[in-house]
């Protein structure tokens, strides 16, 4: 009888403790969250990416920072934001950035630079070299702390752990190179992109000593979570992955459209699983345009280009350009003629960048700064003479802007200060400070009377237009909304300068103390990214893109694998 009555109790307590499980298996779950869009811009003065590639981006492990590259000046560089903000900064060290990484800690980014790989510290800014990469195709970190990469456009994978590089893929029959390696997030695994003999390029799935190809593609791929994407037809795809089998299963999803692959193959996309940024390809030509003192287009010098400064010859015969050369991807300095004649001429050749240049007075020089040392040194070098030698002016980080008489105007970085604005006769001997202060003073340029001095300083919080009298006297705040770029009129009587995509002019008002007039607007240039004022007429040349160069955004999705079917 005990034993009945306990069987009972027993079933009546099972059936109790069974009711809240059967229900919550009756629950519907719930909504996976929806999808937010969202742009990526780019920081003040800079254009995101390098090239026609407006994406070359990483996120961190814990999905909360992203660094990215974005260029000035022609210059790249790593930048580093919290996805919560919308602030980015700088990371020092890091010019001629490509192709970021993160560490797996997430406390340090890898990159590639100057034929290197290299290793920047968050916490510190401290930058190292980890190895030679004459012409890079990628990389990743593993959770044992290894990193493979790509040092070149030919050949295999390489790991480096400890110190030691070794082979990390070998090369099947058929098979030209392995390029864009990238973590599966399983310990030991990893996707990398095969190039074959024929141009065909495969994603490959490589683990332990097994590899098993995956599918064919016109970019790389990467995987994330159980799906594997990958470019086609410029749509981002996603297809499920098991990676134990290591085959894909289902249909391909589309989840982004429009979205580029680089000349060099890598698709423009970066995701983790809750983030996607992606772009498309873009063409970022610009042209040299000349206008009127009223914002009249007159007609155009040379031909199309990826240019990025510009600063006219004393006699308007020539424009220095800094371009980048297409196939090496350097930045050099060229000098195009601004008449009929069509015969442009290289005036720097180094594999390194050269930028910034500055015209002596007679036309016959040119100043530049040049990082072909492996560290930012001035030299000049000879205009118009095809064996012409580069020259040291100064072994400094020293910005050349302007050059009058027996002196070269510059700018250079002071721990203390901030960037000042300095002079140095052209045989590099006598350096003076021409505007210091305890903000960032730069871009110095004088009137062609040589009584004023034209600067950038951020000292009300942004930068904005000032001028000095030279070579002492009253200064006078020239901007107030915000201004860069400052160029004189060839008559000394005004200011030219960039606010956003609007070049501004002001004029010296007469009376003492010396002010001048509010600005106004002469051009509205949309992607304008460099101007110079003509010397010997009333003109202004513009770098602006050509017709058919439109600004291209970075998209980003937070949780765009809701937009995924669930598992089966």
């Amino acid at each position: 009888m005990l034993l009945r009555l306990a069987a009972v109790v027993l079933a009546v307590a099972v059936a109790l403790l069974a009711w809240p499980a059967v229900q919550h298996l009756r629950e519907v779950p719930p909504p996976s969250p929806l999808p937010i869009r969202l742009t990526l811009g780019a920081p003040a003065g800079t254009e995101l990416g390098s090239g026609d590639e407006p994406l070359d981006a990483a996120i961190s492990p814990d999905e909360r920072q992203i660094v990215f590259v974005a260029t000035s000046a022609g210059t790249t560089a790593l930048w580093h934001r919290g996805l919560e903000s919308d602030q980015a900064k700088v990371l020092g060290g890091t010019e001629g950035a490509q192709q970021p990484a993160w560490i797996s800690a997430g406390d340090a980014v890898s990159f590639f630079a100057g034929g290197r790989l290299r290793r920047v510290s968050l916490a510190d800014g401290a930058v190292s070299d980890l190895a030679d990469a004459p012409s890079p195709a990628g990389a990743t970190w593993l959770s044992d702390g290894s990193v493979l990469f790509a040092p070149q456009a030919q050949g295999v994978i390489r790991r480096l752990r400890d110190g030691a590089i070794s082979d990390a893929t070998t090369l099947r029959p058929g098979d030209r190179a392995h390029v864009f390696p990238i973590t599966s997030g399983i310990p030991g695994s990893f996707v990398y992109t095969s190039i074959g003999q024929d141009g065909r390029r495969t994603i490959r799935l490589a683990r332990g000593n097994e590899e098993r190809d995956l599918t064919v593609t016109s970019g790389h791929g990467q995987v994330v979570g159980e799906y594997l994407l990958s470019v086609r037809d410029n749509v981002l795809l996603a297809r499920r992955l098991d990676e134990e089998a290591g085959t894909l299963s289902g249909s391909s999803v589309p989840v982004a459209s429009g979205v580029g692959v680089s000349a060099g193959g890598r698709g423009l996309f970066v995701a983790s699983p809750r983030v996607l940024l992606s772009a498309a390809s873009s063409t970022r030509a610009r042209e040299l345009a000349w206008f009127d003192l009223n914002g009249q287009r007159m007609g155009t010098a040379g031909e199309p280009g990826e240019f990025w400064q510009v600063r006219l010859s004393p006699d308007d015969q020539s424009v220095a350009v800094t371009l980048v050369a297409p196939l090496l991807r350097t930045l050099d300095i060229t000098l195009v003629p601004t008449g009929r004649a069509n015969q442009i001429e290289p005036l720097t050749l180094a594999l390194a960048a050269d930028s910034d240049p500055a015209w002596a007075p007679d036309g016959r020089r040119v100043a530049f700064r040049s990082m072909q040392r492996g560290r930012p040194t001035m030299f000049t070098k000879r205009a118009h003479a095809k064996d012409a030698e580069d020259e040291a002016l100064l072994d400094a980080d020293a910005t050349p802007t302007d050059w009058r008489g027996d002196a070269v105007l510059f700018h250079a970085p002071d721990p203390a200060s901030g960037q000042d604005i300095w002079t140095v006769d052209p045989r590099g001997q006598a350096r003076a400070a021409a505007v210091k202060s305890a903000f960032n003073d730069t871009d110095g340029r004088w009137s062609p009377d040589g009584t004023w001095l034209a600067y950038v300083s951020d000292e009300p919080g942004r930068p904005d237009i000032y001028a000095t009298s030279w070579p002492q006297g009253d200064r006078v705040r020239v901007s107030l909304a915000g201004g860069t770029h400052p160029r004189w009129s060839r008559d000394g009587r005004s200011i030219y300068f960039l606010r956003g995509s609007t070049i501004m002019r002001t004029s010296i008002e007469d009376g003492s103390p010396a002010r001048f007039s509010p600005a106004v607007a002469v051009l509205d240039a949309p992607g304008v990214r460099d101007f110079d004022v003509a010397h010997r007429r009333d003109a202004l040349l513009a770098l602006i893109p050509v017709a058919a160069a439109a600004s291209t955004p970075v998209s980003g999705v937070i949780d765009w694998m809701s937009m995924l079917p669930t598992a089966p």
